[in-house]
């Protein structure tokens, strides 16, 4: 059993527990369960992303499609306390007037409860609403609904779910042949030393991330790396993708699995965190990458992923790496 399988496995035991945390999370999970929903209904790769940000007027749209003219839109809800009633998303669908787009077919994405009131609207699974520009389909998908979430990249859905990767990674432990885990997991300890040095760990350990941003030169060998393990993992799933394995130190790395998934996670995850929310600026000639955010909450919620994914990181580091017990 290879590694996606054993990540698919821990999947499906663990999806009927696993919440979404952040509403920023639930979006990105919503841009590709558009992706998979256009293809369902259309049979185009349609790739969708947020519109707007806080605080912006969205239209009652915050999913959209990359390509304007293309009439499938969606808004997400997250909502883990109360059932999601038609005036709750009629309120939403008063502000599509606004909507610059066209909409063919409107999907609320939502992790709240079923409400009668919806269900009354909608008997035969959809229901239709008319604005100033003409009509369109509406249509509610509930995430308790889900019976896969193969629509969702690897690399986001463990980075959203830790515990999944957690789960992944003990499933590996337990099914690989032993030798094969061994021995991937010595390559490992001989390699990562000269991709991700003590000093690079001291860093991750004493960088105060609360100043939110990083010199550059500090965070590159980690922007780098990401790069690479995701190559690798995206070459592992994919068999088409076999060719990237050719580039650089891929094939090295392979070898590392599957006793390094959750180290190569963890590189990824911490990478991801600081690049999302950062841009290139300059502090007294030094090149940094910094989150720009003057608004004490979103500084806050920013630097704490940061901090949280570098001590991800490190941990995953000393128990891969230098034999750490996991706590």
């Amino acid at each position: 059993m290879d590694r996606l399988q054993h990540t698919t496995a821990a999947r499906r035991d663990a999806m009927r527990d696993l919440l979404v945390n952040s509403w920023e999370d639930f979006q990105e999970i919503g841009c590709y369960w558009m992706k998979a929903l256009a293809q369902q209904r259309q049979g185009c790769n349609m790739s969708y992303s947020v519109y707007g940000g806080v605080g912006q007027k969205q239209c009652g749209v915050d999913l959209v499609p990359n390509l304007i003219a293309f009439g499938i839109v969606g808004q997400s809800k997250l909502w883990h306390v109360r059932a999601l009633t038609w005036a709750e998303i009629e309120k939403e669908l008063v502000k599509t007037n606004e909507y610059p787009g066209p909409i063919q077919e409107y999907f609320v994405l939502t992790t709240a409860e079923r409400h009668t009131s919806v269900q009354d609207r909608m008997p035969f699974g959809s229901t239709t609403y008319t604005r100033r520009q003409g009509s369109f389909q509406v249509f509610v998908c509930y995430w308790s609904d889900l019976k896969t979430w193969d629509f969702i990249p690897e690399e986001a859905l463990l980075r959203i779910f830790p515990s999944l990767a957690s789960q992944a990674s003990k499933l590996a432990a337990r099914q690989s042949i032993p030798n094969e885990y061994a021995e991937s997991l010595l390559y490992a300890r001989g390699l990562f030393p000269q991709l991700i040095s003590q000093s690079d760990i001291a860093w991750l350990e004493s960088w105060d991330f609360e100043l939110g941003y990083v010199h550059d030169d500090d965070f590159d060998p980690f922007a780098k790396l990401r790069f690479e393990l995701f190559r690798v993992l995206e070459a592992q799933a994919h068999i088409g993708l076999k060719d990237w394995l050719c580039e650089g130190r891929r094939a090295e790395l392979v070898k590392c699995l599957p006793a390094a998934n959750m180290l190569f996670l963890r590189v990824i995850e911490f990478a991801h965190a600081v690049v999302s929310e950062a841009s290139t600026a300059e502090r007294s000639g030094i090149r940094v990458l910094e989150h720009g955010h003057s608004d004490p909450g979103a500084h806050s919620r920013i630097t704490s992923s940061w901090r949280r994914s570098a001590q991800n990181l490190v941990q995953a580091y000393r128990q891969v790496v230098e034999g750490a017990p996991q706590s």
